[in-house]
C-alpha cells in the first residue's frame, strides 16, 4: 500500500509537522533573495476592494508557505530520511487540497469579482487539484518507506518539483491580474538557476541529437564501429550528466531506448530503427524544455526533425 494514501489527519498535532510548519515560516523569512512574502503583502495590500483583498491574500500566502514546505526537501535544510521527506509532502498534499476547497468554496463565490480573477482562480483550483492528484495518486501511488535508494529519491525530487511548478504557475498567474508587470524572475529566487539549469539541458539535448542524427544517417548506409562508440560514449555522458535535469518520468525511457540501440548493435544488427526512435524521443524533450517558462524570452532554435 502507498505511503501517500494513509489519512493525513495524524500530522494535524505531530511535533515533527509543527517543527517543519516553523522551519517553512522561517524559510518565509528568509533575507536572501526576493522576499516572497513582502512582495504578497504589498500586493495584496493595494487591492481595494476588502472582500476580495482578504480572499486574494489568503491564496497567495498559502501558496508561499506551499513553497516553502517543498523547498525544505530539496534546499540546504538537506532532508535526511525518506520518511521525513515523506512528512513534508504529505503536509503539502493535505495544504493544497485545503487550499483548493477554499478557492471553489469561498474564494470564487465571491461577489462582484470581474471574469478574468474569477478564470485565474478557477484555473488554479483545478490546476493544484490535477498536478497533486497526478503525483500521489499516478507519480507515488507505488511508492514504499521502505526503501531509501537514489531511485526512490529521485522519484521523490520529482514530485517536488513538478508541485513547486504548479504552485508557482497559479501564483505568478493571480499576481499578474493586480500587477501585470510581475515576473517569474521578480517573484522567485530560484528563477536565474531553473533557467541556468535549463539552458544546460537545452544545449546538451541539442548536442546529443545532432549526434544521434549522424549515427542514423551513418545506420542507412553502414555502420562503422567508429560511429557505434562515439554513440555510445555520448548515451553514457548524457545519462551521468543532463539526464538528471529531466523529469524523473523521462529517465527509464531515455535508458530503455539507449539500450535497445546497444542490444542490436551487440547482436551485429543494424540499429537504425532503434536509433530513430531515440532521435524522435530526444526532439520531443527538446521541444518540451524549449516551452519551460523561464526560456520563453530567448529566441532558441527551432529542434530539427527526424
Amino acid at each position: 500500500m502507498s505511503t501517500f494514501l494513509q489519512p493525513n489527519t495524524q500530522f494535524s498535532a505531530s511535533s515533527d509537522r509543527k517543527t517543519i510548519l516553523g522551519e517553512a515560516r522561517n524559510a518565509a523569512s528568509d533575507p536572501s533573495g526576493p522576499n516572497l512574502q513582502s512582495q504578497v503583502s504589498l500586493l495584496t495590500n493595494s487591492i481595494s476592494d476588502e472582500a476580495v483583498r482578504l480572499a486574494v491574500g489568503k491564496v497567495l500566502a498559502d501558496l508561499v508557505f506551499l513553497l516553502d514546505y517543498l523547498s525544505l526537501v530539496a534546499g540546504p535544510r538537506n532532508v535526511g530520511g525518506i520518511k521525513e521527506v515523506v512528512l513534508i509532502l504529505n503536509i503539502v498534499r493535505s495544504e493544497a487540497y485545503m487550499l483548493a476547497v477554499f478557492i471553489e468554496t469561498n474564494a470564487l463565490r465571491l461577489e462582484g469579482i470581474n471574469v478574468r480573477l474569477s478564470e485565474t482562480l478557477d484555473s488554479s483550483a483545478y490546476a493544484i487539484n490535477h498536478e497533486v492528484r497526478r503525483v500521489f495518486n499516478t507519480d507515488l501511488a507505488n511508492m514504499s518507506l521502505d526503501r531509501d535508494d537514489p531511485e526512490t529519491r529521485g522519484a521523490l525530487l520529482h514530485a517536488q518539483g513538478v508541485l513547486t511548478n504548479c504552485f508557482q504557475q497559479c501564483m505568478i498567474n493571480l499576481a499578474r491580474v493586480f500587477d501585470a508587470s510581475l515576473t517569474d524572475a521578480s517573484l522567485f529566487n530560484d528563477w536565474q538557476s531553473r533557467r541556468e539549469s535549463s539552458l544546460i539541458l537545452y544545449r546538451d539535448l541539442s548536442e546529443l541529437i545532432a549526434l544521434v542524427q549522424g549515427s542514423w544517417a551513418d545506420s542507412l548506409k553502414y555502420f562503422p564501429q567508429q560511429s557505434l562508440d562515439l554513440l555510445e560514449e555520448g548515451l553514457a555522458s548524457f545519462r551521468e550528466g543532463s539526464m538528471r535535469r529531466l523529469m524523473y518520468k523521462d529517465w527509464q525511457q531515455f535508458e530503455s531506448l539507449s539500450e535497445a540501440i546497444l542490444a542490436a548493435a551487440r547482436r551485429g544488427e543494424n540499429p537504425a530503427d532503434p536509433i530513430h526512435h531515440m532521435g524522435c524521443y530526444l526532439e520531443t524533450l527538446l521541444a518540451h524544455v524549449k516551452a519551460r517558462s523561464v526560456l520563453a524570452d530567448l529566441a532558441l532554435e527551432a529542434p530539427l526533425y527526424f
